[in-house]
């Protein structure tokens, strides 16, 4: 089997151009391809080709500022490019038949995959994918926060001899990152453990063909949030504490199955195409820190509602002034 590193760079619009494209389409279109770049390895982990491909978008055909100065692909270089339906078929010729994509990061499928979709284009052959950066950190220091493909160049003390932000060139250093890793054991793991997460799904994704909920209330009451069933033993797990609401329309549920013990249960909401909600939800085993700081979260957020109760002012007495003493 080979392995392919697999990086983009992807052209966005500004918001009122986004959301009448995406009105048009009815389909989410967070930003569109500009550049597929990618680096093939063999069973032994040796480079064996690579892939490199400038597209021409259909939709977003102003070259967006940032993205120019990131990458240093210019309008007359993007207006030139290949329609994508052209690079995709090239792209999966060049891939093969036995094959899985290592990515640095979880956003380069979904968003390949969201480019497919509008374009008509089949894209269940990109559905083996892993993302290196969880490898990374399970080979490393077992951390599970999120790592730059920079911190992982300095960590196994990988040169800088080539631009970032180019799709060819950090599929390269993706490939020399995963050279330094145990990738078929890192595979293996992450099946066994399905990533990070024991379960992780959309809800109310309308590109997916659902509704959408009209309210996040709507969403909340939904069977999948209260009443979710053990990813390991499919029973029906008990709500352990009121629900957390953090910043960024994340809500933390801490539920608890007689068999397998306590998980948490992440709905990461974000609004569809058509104004409606859908979330990203996920089911994990709670480790003991993490229950520590889901309980820390919920203090905070306590006390922080009884500061809003609070009328300005305090409360006074009937017959007392400002400073305590007796009305005349």
């Amino acid at each position: 089997m080979y392995y392919i590193t697999l990086d983009l760079e992807w052209n966005q619009a500004y918001a009122q151009k986004a959301l009448a494209v995406q009105r048009q389409l009815s389909a989410r279109l967070r930003g569109e391809v500009i550049q597929i770049g990618a680096v093939k390895l063999d069973k032994n982990m040796n480079i064996c080709g690579s892939y490199q491909v400038i597209v021409k978008p259909r939709y977003y055909k102003k070259l967006h500022r940032h993205v120019s100065e990131l990458t240093g692909i210019t309008q007359e270089q993007m207006d030139a490019g290949v329609p994508l339906k052209e690079a995709a078929e090239k792209f999966k010729n060049w891939c093969g038949k036995d094959f899985a994509f290592l990515t640095w990061g979880p956003d380069d499928i979904p968003m390949l995959k969201e480019n497919f979709h509008v374009n008509s284009i089949q894209s269940d052959w990109l559905d083996v994918t892993y993302d290196l950066q969880q490898i990374f950190n399970r080979q490393t220091d077992g951390a599970s926060k999120q790592r730059s493909l920079e911190y992982a160049m300095e960590y196994f003390e990988i040169p800088q001899t080539l631009p970032a932000h180019d799709a060819l060139n950090d599929a390269y250093f993706t490939a020399l990152v995963a050279q330094r890793l145990n990738v078929p054991e890192g595979v293996r793991t992450y099946n066994d453990n399905k990533g990070e997460y024991l379960e992780s799904s959309v809800i109310g994704d309308a590109d997916a063909g659902d509704d959408g909920y009209v309210t996040i209330g709507e969403m909340l009451e939904d069977d999948a949030v209260k009443k979710p069933l053990c990813p390991i033993c499919s029973r029906p797990m008990s709500l352990a504490n009121r629900p957390l609401h953090s910043k960024g329309q994340r809500y933390t549920y801490h539920y608890r199955c007689q068999k397998d013990g306590d998980m948490l249960l992440v709905l990461k909401l974000h609004r569809n195409f058509n104004e409606t909600w859908r979330a990203k939800r996920t089911v994990a085993h709670a480790t003991e820190e993490q229950l520590e700081q889901f309980k820390l979260g919920l203090e905070r957020s306590q006390g922080r509602k009884k500061v809003r109760r609070r009328k300005p002012g305090g409360h006074r007495r009937q017959g007392s002034d400002n400073k305590g003493g007796p009305k005349e």
